[in-house]
Parts: C-alpha cells; sequence; structure tokens
C-alpha cells in the first residue's frame, strides 16, 4: 500500500473486508512517514500483517533507486517503532519456513525445529540411497523473513505500465501512468507480478501483440500455476475500481481505481499456503 495514498487506498480495501482500526491506521501512517524520512526512501509501503497467537507482525518496505532490487523490508509488534528483516539466503530457511505448520508466535526470537524431507539418490531413474531427514533450527526473525519474500513472489501485483524499466536497468514507478481502462481491467494479461522476471523475455514477448519492453519485461499473472485458478478478479464498476485476491495465500489483496495511477496490495493473514486449491474446483 502506497504511503502517499495510504489512507484512500485502505478505503478501496475495506471493500474486501480488510481494515485497519482508525487508531492503527493513523499509527502507522505517521510511522512510516518517520520510517522514511530517516532512510531517506523514494518510496515507502505497508506490506501487510501475519497474524500471531501473541503479538501480531505488521511488515512494511521502502526503496531508494530501485522499486525492485533495492527494496528493503521492515517488522513491527506495535505499529510504531520498526526492525530492519534480515535477507534470507539459505535455502535450507525457505525449505524449512514452507514445511513449518505452527502458526507464528508474534516472539522473533523464538526458535522452533522443523524436519526437512528426505534427500534421494538417483542414479539411472532408480533410488540407491536415501538420506535422513534433517532438523533446521529456525528462528521466527527468519521464518517471517522468509515468508514475506515467498508471498511477495508468487502475489504481489501491479498493473501494467505501473513500473517502467530505465536504459540504465533500474525498475522506478512509471510518472506517466494513468490507469488501466474499462476495457483492460478484466483481463488477467494486464496485470504484472510485482517481483523480478523469471520468464524468459522471448516468452512475454510471444504473448503480446503490443509489447513494449520499458512496461512489459515483468510476468503476467495469467501465467501462474494453476492456471486461471491462482487469482480471483472482481469488477466494481460502480465504484470504478478492480480487486484482484489471491487464491494461493488468502489474505493478498490487490486495488486498482480505473483510470488513475493509484493501485496497491495488501497482505492481512497467518502465512499459510492455500494448498487445498486444486481440490476446491
Amino acid at each position: 500500500m502506497n504511503l502517499e495514498y495510504f489512507t484512500e487506498g485502505m478505503d478501496c480495501l475495506m471493500y474486501c473486508g480488510l481494515k485497519l482500526s482508525p487508531e492503527q491506521r493513523i499509527l502507522i501512517e505517521n510511522s512510516l512517514i518517520a520510517l522514511q524520512n530517516d532512510n531517506r526512501f523514494s518510496g515507502m509501503y505497508l506490506w501487510g500483517r501475519i497474524t500471531a497467537t501473541k503479538n501480531d507482525y505488521y511488515i512494511a518496505f521502502g526503496y531508494t533507486n530501485d522499486c525492485l532490487k533495492d527494496r528493503k523490508y521492515f517488522y513491527s509488534l506495535d505499529q510504531f517503532q520498526w526492525q530492519l528483516l534480515p535477507f534470507v539466503q539459505s535455502p535450507k530457511i525457505f525449505q524449512a519456513t514452507t514445511l513449518a505448520r505452527e502458526p507464528f508466535m508474534g516472539d522473533p526470537s523464538v526458535m522452533s525445529y522443523v524436519k526437512l524431507d528426505p534427500t534421494f539418490e538417483i542414479v539411472g531413474n532408480h533410488v540407491v540411497g536415501v538420506g535422513r531427514p534433517e532438523v533446521v533450527k529456525l528462528k521466527e526473525e527468519d521464518r517471517l523473513a522468509a515468508i514475506v519474500f515467498i508471498i511477495t513472489e508468487e502475489c504481489a501485483i501491479c498493473p501494467r505500465g505501473a513500473l517502467y524499466k530505465m536504459t540504465d536497468g533500474r525498475v522506478i514507478p512509471n510518472p506517466m501512468f494513468c490507469g488501466l481502462d474499462n476495457l483492460q481491467v478484466d483481463n488477467q494479461s494486464f496485470y504484472q507480478l510485482y517481483r523480478l522476471p523469471r520468464n524468459d523475455l522471448k516468452v512475454n514477448l510471444s504473448k503480446r501483440s503490443d509489447y513494449n519492453y520499458p512496461i512489459d519485461f515483468l510476468d503476467t499473472i495469467d501465467c501462474v500455476i494453476p492456471l486461471g485458478q491462482a487469482f480471483a478478479l472482481n469488477l466494481q464498476r460502480n465504484e470504478r475500481l478492480v480487486v484482484i485476491k489471491s487464491c494461493l495465500w488468502l489474505g493478498m489483496t490487490f486495488f486498482h481505481k480505473i483510470n488513475s495511477h493509484k493501485h496497491g496490495f495488501l497482505y492481512l493473514g497467518d502465512g499459510k499456503k492455500n494448498s487445498d486449491l486444486l481440490f476446491m474446483y
């Protein structure tokens, strides 16, 4: 949620039942303004909230030069003091995060133990050896950083044209973006994943007849597996508003005001993936 139109964006998401109390909204907005000024960020955003048993985690991020590569994430337990989220690189931390079943406690220092899947040694399509499952010691702060990264990678959304790639490779918010029109808003190919692209450039190029590299370098949400089921799009023409919900990570919601540059996403959930999606149809 962009801090520039934080109040209006939160009002848009109230149509989906996502809301914060007036006191929380005022406290978060003011504390994020201070956080942006202290770090001299070019842009500041509220990412969302992850529900925990004791204290909920509020997540925000900001950037300086590149809104995809320079993002720094912060978390808060009181919506006032913000701590920098660690940068997780270990594949075992990500694997343990996806396998963890216990809810978040709300204590960044608490430790848990997660048993990883066994490893298999395969030679010529035959299993010749099985390794013992490894037990990973997982700190909740690292788990929080990993789950925020995973959710962002899989379902954070921006409309086509909202981000612009400069000739020097930097990605910035497009100052000329005026929003999607009535003919585009109900088409999932006009919405992109708010992360560095994973698809080959030729794949994205072949999908559009009006391909424009500075704005079409990102992957679109219509290629997310399961195809046609990962996102649910709702169009409210009376309010000139489009809302897209992730069906994989329940609680991640995106909004865009038609013919306007205003858009954003917000996650309010428990950090658990909907693994039953394929069995719900």
